[in-house]
């Protein structure tokens, strides 16, 4: 009899536990182990693109303040009819750990100073960092719009501007905005 009613006991815990495992979807451990961690600092990581434009003073794409960097195109005269070919030069700071390929590309239509309708702009991607890669070869074919920079490396964006040929702007400054942005991709 003793032994009937703890056989029933113990089949009664065992119920309860397996109850109570199964509606709390958890798992049951008779043993605990710890771990003991000295007091540490977490720093995060640092998600630095530089812009350069062949003058050798480097911009930051975000600047410390969250506002954005801003580099001018080396494009020099262009006469009416003619183009010119320049390349914004961007790498890849990070000092993240593991991997942390970025793609850059132009992130939106360029705006002028000048009326638009005589300005025409065009984009390339280049790898490395040879800015004369940026010639008239390059905007032959299609290349691709966009550029992939593994941490350490840098890329090129070349652009080709024209203006019409019917311009007469002789003499005007014109102002181009060409938004660009990274984006991390591995």
């Amino acid at each position: 009899m003793k032994s009937l009613r703890a056989l029933k006991a113990a089949g009664l815990i065992f119920a309860a536990m397996a109850l109570g495992l199964m509606t709390a979807q958890g798992s049951y451990a008779v043993w605990n182990a710890g771990a003991t961690a000295a007091a540490g600092t977490v720093q995060a990581a640092g998600f630095d693109v530089e812009m350069d434009n062949g003058s050798g003073a480097a911009v930051l794409m975000t600047q410390n303040d969250g506002s954005q960097g801003t580099v001018a195109l080396n494009v020099g005269t262009v006469n009416a009819g003619a183009s010119s070919f320049t390349a914004v030069k961007l790498t890849n700071n990070s000092d993240a750990g593991g991997d942390f390929t970025i793609r850059a590309s132009v992130a939106g239509s360029p705006q002028f100073s000048a009326p638009g309708n005589l300005w025409t702009i065009q984009h390339r991607a280049a790898p490395g960092g040879n800015p004369a890669s940026c010639n008239a070869a390059l905007f032959a074919g299609t290349q691709d719009q966009t550029v992939d920079i593994p941490k350490g490396s840098s890329g090129i964006i070349c652009f080709q501007v024209s203006l019409a040929a019917s311009a007469n702007i002789q003499g005007q400054v014109t102002t181009i905005s060409v938004p660009l942005s990274a984006a991390q991709v591995g």
